[in-house]
């Protein structure tokens, strides 16, 4: 499974690409590498994922983005279902782990590396393998957890890396979700990590630079699906970083980004850069 692995690259993302069980029925593709390089890509980067899954799991047709691997038998599956206490995620099927034997050796040049484990199928120690790339890691694969035999509940699980694996990380992105809204977790990572980001949906984000905090602003929108908000929020902000160097501005464009994408649903919603900067205009107008 490789398509176009000559081509330079931009932006890389690694992970697994999910099948995301439907509420209605059937299947829609997902995961935070496959969101994350079809943002970078509709932004106008050169994209990059390295995956594993069947074959047939793959999206058909994914414009600007290559995409390298092993095939699977089967394709990591979650399902989110709805009672009274909220929502309870399953996992039905997990992929094998991705190996970085499979990374073109071209792609190591990658100027932006995005480390993005739904299932514990990446480790973190993958940082330390760019060196001269910008790298960004979304770490909601680490803090799950499930049994044997699937399928299984999802639960929350401690992640808590040493500092040295984490040197080698320039940003972190997570939701307040992701911890459990334990603001104090998301404040240890920023003492450990230059840039974090903490999303908090309609609410805006939390950047911590250097450990302090600094207000995002949330940008109105009229929600019509939410998935893979987050995914284009990090995708957007380390893209934005490595083109800028301004954090507070690369995060200030992720939630604009983030805000357009809720408004469709899936892949097809993703915002180009012209949809992204008129929204921000917009927000500077609204806030004068």
């Amino acid at each position: 499974m490789t398509a176009g692995a000559l081509k330079p690259i931009q932006y890389l993302a690694i992970g697994h690409v999910t099948r995301d069980c439907l509420p209605e029925g059937g299947y829609a593709p997902g995961g935070t590498a496959l969101y994350a390089t079809a943002t970078a890509a509709r932004l106008g980067a050169r994209a990059a994922l390295l995956t594993t899954a069947h074959p047939s799991h793959l999206p058909a047709r994914l414009p600007r983005v290559a995409i390298a691997g092993a095939a699977s038998t089967v394709t990591t599956t979650f399902e989110n279902r709805y009672d009274p206490a909220g929502r309870r995620q399953w996992l039905h099927a997990l992929a094998p782990p991705v190996r970085l034997d499979w990374l073109p050796p071209a792609w190591r040049a990658a100027l932006v590396v995005h480390l993005a484990p739904v299932a514990g199928e990446v480790p973190l120690a993958w940082a330390a393998a760019f060196p001269h790339a910008l790298v960004g890691v979304t770490p909601q694969g680490w803090l799950r957890a499930w049994d044997a035999p699937l399928p299984a509940l999802v639960r929350p699980a401690p992640w808590r890396p040493a500092a040295a694996l984490l040197r080698h990380v320039d940003l972190i992105v997570l939701s307040i979700e992701d911890v459990g809204g334990d603001e104090d977790l998301a404040r240890h990572y920023a003492r450990c990590c230059p840039l974090v980001a903490v999303t908090r949906g309609a609410a805006g984000a939390t950047l911590y630079v250097a450990g302090a905090p600094r207000s995002v602003p949330p940008f109105p929108a009229v929600e019509r699906d939410p998935t893979g908000a987050g995914d284009v929020f990090a995708a957007a902000l380390l893209l934005r970083l490595w083109e800028t160097g301004d954090a507070l501005a690369a995060a200030t464009y992720a939630s604009a980004a983030a805000a357009c994408a809720v408004e469709g649903s899936g892949l097809a919603a993703l915002p180009d850069r012209l949809t992204v900067e008129q929204r921000l205009l917009r927000g500077y107008r609204s806030s004068r």
